[in-house]
């Protein structure tokens, strides 16, 4: 008895559904947020409306486009014999970012004409790629030296991300890269990888511990002292290169405490907590938030999230954490299910990705972390960012389908 077309396609397919149902949820409810957050004015609260949720939706159609392409296409063997070249093509785009200007002190985007994208988001992909080409499933017994499998991936991990934080000026971009590499680099299962492991383990360790002292009380009062502004005022060259970047420290002291500067630096993570503080169980309606006139520099990207808890109140909480944890849930579960070290790579890479964006941004807004600018993925405003994450859940997916497929031709065999 031939098969129908539809169970022809279901067989073929063999992803999971659920996680696609909950990404596709997450992006329409995104849109439908991002509309909301947009309206600045009641004068022009229609034609806002309708603008944002035709540009946004334009980009979920090309980022869905991108998700059943990898689903299909995404070869890891073809990506890998090409790879090298790929990885200086990014570098590139890197690079050539400082010509486009800044936009928020950051020189992080390519404008071409009314379109523009962040290579940054490209790079975060890649350095998941990057670690299973190189550093997975690696046995041969001529291999002696570390060197010569970590030597691509831990140079795009440091070069990728010097240029990010420093060149680029993008920290919150530039941590998340270095973060999900971070996570990608210890799951490889190799004695030659075991002390470069356990060197990224101390890192995040001191960076923990780090945060915390930045965070603090003692900090704070060290920083603002007399004696620190004097210091700064009679060395001409460390003042100006403090000056540069004193406003990363003021993200750490906001976060330890938002009423530190009420009126400067903490106003925006004080209207956050403000309007998050209004939402309850229900919100105060969809459209309703006072916040995003004026009182958010970006309530459709970075700071969607207070938008979405004003509004939708604890209930807006659920529609966010719930398909996101069942996502989550999914990856991990395949993750300990495939049998070689590449698919765990692509799926703890995909988790990692989405998880590492969602701690950042939540983290942020809600002063547990210093603020880092990065967007909540399937959400927050964005194109790249829209296309790069669909691009590497659909990765994530065709690791799932190929997975069933084989389970499924081995219960055939029995």
């Amino acid at each position: 008895m031939s098969e129908t077309p539809v169970r022809k396609v279901r067989r073929k397919m063999e992803t999971d559904v659920l996680m696609t149902l909950c990404i596709i949820f997450l992006v329409l409810f995104g849109t439908v947020m991002i509309a909301s957050a947009s309206i600045t004015s009641r004068s022009n609260a229609t034609r806002v409306v309708v603008s944002t949720s035709i540009r946004q939706l334009i980009y979920v159609a090309l980022g869905l486009a991108t998700y059943f392409y990898m689903i299909m296409m995404f070869n890891l063997e073809q990506v890998s014999k090409r790879i090298v070249l790929e990885l200086m093509a990014v570098g590139f785009l890197l690079l050539v970012t400082r010509v486009f200007g800044n936009i928020g002190g950051a020189y992080a985007w390519i404008s071409l004409g009314p379109l523009s994208f962040q290579p940054s988001e490209i790079a975060k992909v890649f350095i998941v790629l990057t670690i299973a080409v190189f550093m997975c499933d690696k046995r041969a017994t001529n291999v002696k030296k570390a060197s010569t499998l970590v030597f691509y991936p831990l140079a795009v991990l440091i070069i990728f991300g010097f240029l990010i934080i420093v060149y680029e000026s993008d920290f919150g971009s530039g941590f998340a890269f270095m973060g999900i590499g971070g996570i990608c680099f210890l799951i490889p299962n190799n004695k030659l990888y075991k002390k470069w492991q356990i060197f990224i383990i101390i890192a995040v360790i001191l960076i923990v511990i780090g945060t915390v002292l930045l965070m603090s009380e003692e900090f704070r009062e060290f920083l603002t002292s007399d004696a620190t502004t004097q210091f700064m005022s009679e060395n001409r060259f460390i003042g100006k290169i403090f000056n540069k970047v004193a406003y990363q420290f003021y993200r750490f002291l906001s976060a330890g405490n938002p009423l530190w500067d009420r009126f400067g630096y903490s106003q925006e993570l004080l209207n956050s907590l403000l309007g998050m503080s209004r939402g309850n169980i229900t919100g105060v309606g969809l459209g309703n938030s006072i916040q995003k006139f004026g009182y958010l520099a970006s309530a459709s990207a970075d700071y969607i999230f207070p938008v979405i808890v004003e509004e939708l109140g604890l209930i807006g909480v659920a529609c966010v954490f719930v398909p996101y944890f069942i996502i989550y849930v999914i990856l991990i579960r395949y993750a300990l299910k495939v049998k070689t070290e590449k698919e765990k790579v692509l799926l703890i890479g995909t988790f990692s990705y989405l998880f590492i964006h969602m701690f950042l941004n939540i983290g942020g807004v809600t002063a547990f972390i210093p603020l880092t600018g990065v967007p909540l993925l399937l959400i927050s405003r964005g194109g790249t960012s829209m296309i790069c994450t669909m691009a590497i859940l659909g990765i994530s997916q065709n690791v799932i389908r190929k997975y069933n497929a084989r389970m499924r031709d081995e219960n055939n065999k029995w």
